[in-house]
């Protein structure tokens, strides 16, 4: 730079890219310097900085706060289904397996609503248990489900009027988001949905980890109990 010719403000701020400890050693420059603020009068270029960095340690405590209520969240799913887990390998019989699982998904779970479609007819139902699970071929499920099917893996998010018809029938009309999965073991055996009346309770952006294993271990459990009955059927015959 020369005495008669003075920088245009692209060869300052090119300067101070390529110098950023020029103010380090002319701490009293950044106390001249003002920059508007639109919430108020023209603030000096430190209290800028601090008004920045405070904005910033905000949003990163709201952002750890929102991980701590998700990881809080977690827990309580995770203690949910440990324990809807092991009351289902404890159930000897069909009846019991689906009484477990009915009661666990609405007490502990907080579903409003639970479908669960099997395609093993030889499956005895005993009392309420015969209200809430259906028996249905696997050629002959309702056409709506097809497209939530066609991938083989668990989904929640708001589903459309008719999908919600048919897998919770009567019960269909309240609710507004669910989660199901399919299931799957050495072939098809049904499918497994809960639903809630809140539309954000089961959103699309959710992860499936949970309702998945639950529905891995169901799976297992069914063919289990399933090859209990009829070995019990065949003795008595």
């Amino acid at each position: 730079m020369t005495d008669d010719k003075q920088a245009g403000p692209d060869q300052v701020a090119a300067y101070l890219r390529d110098h950023p400890e020029f103010f380090q050693h002319r701490p009293e420059l950044l106390e001249l310097m003002r920059l508007p603020d639109p919430r108020g009068p023209a603030v000096s270029l430190l209290e800028r900085q601090a008004a920045i960095l405070r904005e910033r340690n905000q949003e990163l405590r709201e952002r750890l706060n929102g991980l701590i209520d998700v990881a809080r969240e977690n827990d309580k799913l995770f203690e949910h289904t440990r324990r809807l887990t092991l009351s289902l390998l404890e159930a000897r019989t069909s009846d019991k397996l689906f009484r477990q699982l009915l009661r666990s998904l609405e007490e502990e779970f907080r579903c409003d609503a639970v479908a669960l479609l099997l395609h093993d007819r030889e499956m005895p139902l005993l009392g309420e248990v015969r209200k809430q699970v259906r028996f249905v071929d696997g050629e002959e499920l309702p056409s709506a489900l097809a497209p939530l099917l066609r991938t083989g893996k668990a989904l929640c998010g708001v589903l459309r009027k008719e999908e919600l018809e048919a897998l919770f029938l009567d019960q269909a009309e309240p609710i507004h988001s669910a989660a199901m999965v399919p299931l799957d073991h050495n072939g098809r055996l049904g499918v497994l949905a809960i639903g809630s009346r809140d539309a954000m309770h089961f959103r699309s952006s959710m992860g499936t980890l949970f309702i998945t294993h639950i529905g891995e271990v169901l799976s297992r459990r069914l063919v289990e109990v399933g090859r209990t009955s009829s070995s019990r059927q065949a003795q008595r015959a």
